[in-house]
């Protein structure tokens, strides 16, 4: 009995070890996240960004006009954590800051980014097949997935204006947003934005979508709205699923 106390404590104390050490790699290794942006760089194929911005702004091409630190995940499968970047919606690039504080361009594909913004969760998603202007390098923000993955792309437009007598152009910005829906079977489809268009998107679930809609209220235009609507459709495609097994 006294051999298995023994073992305990000498257990606690290793572990208790073990947890301080990894808490102490945190504190005493400041450069690792100068590591970790280091290997980004070579792996992201970064490449010197140069801002041409010879004119005023009104607003931001960018998801946040604020450097904030990301998660990215590359096409190769590799992780990269707390690597600072703006998305360019826009240019569709995406611009990251090295340790040095040089911009670059992320010029390899990602696969997916992950970012805190003014408390929310966000996620982006690339590699989708090309749609209207869009290729497969253009970021999604992702809104649910399962067997159908509800996608936001924001597109950007501008207009230049220049006052009578004055040397300066102001380059005012507006934002545009489309929502898409990619399964396996359909790849990815543009979701319509009129009420009467909706008819038929469903499928063979046509009916208790429509049942959905009216009983829950759904307003097509909304996006929180559209977002529930195909959370219950995954819902459902996924019970159907469960008992076709």
């Amino acid at each position: 009995m006294k051999n298995l106390s023994v073992f305990l404590i000498s257990l606690c104390l290793t572990l208790l070890q073990h947890s301080i050490a990894a808490q102490d790699f945190e504190r005493i290794d400041p450069l690792r996240h100068a590591k970790e942006n280091i290997n980004f760089l070579s792996d992201a194929n970064g490449r010197p960004f140069k801002s041409l911005r010879n004119f005023e702004e009104e607003g931001s091409p960018y998801f946040s006009a604020d450097y904030i630190k990301s998660h990215i995940q590359m096409q190769n499968g590799k992780t990269y954590y707390n690597i600072p970047i703006k998305i360019n919606q826009l240019t569709g690039e995406i611009i990251f800051k090295t340790s040095d504080d040089r911009e670059m361009l992320v010029v390899n594909p990602f696969q997916r980014i992950e970012l805190q913004f003014e408390g929310k969760t966000y996620v982006f998603r690339s590699g989708f097949p090309a749609i209207d202007k869009q290729n497969d390098m253009s970021a999604y923000q992702l809104l649910d997935s399962g067997t159908a993955i509800l996608l936001k792309y924001t597109s950007v437009q501008y207009q230049d204006k220049q006052a009578y007598n004055s040397p300066n152009i102001i380059r005012s910005y507006s934002k545009k947003e489309n929502h898409y829906i990619w399964t396996s079977s359909k790849g990815l489809v543009r979701i319509p934005k009129k009420e009467e268009e909706w008819a038929g998107f469903f499928g063979h679930h046509q009916t208790e979508m429509n049942n959905f809609i009216r009983k829950e209220h759904v307003k097509l235009k909304k996006e929180e709205d559209i977002v529930r609507m195909f959370h219950y459709y995954n819902q459902l495609l996924k019970q159907v699923s469960a008992n076709n097994h």
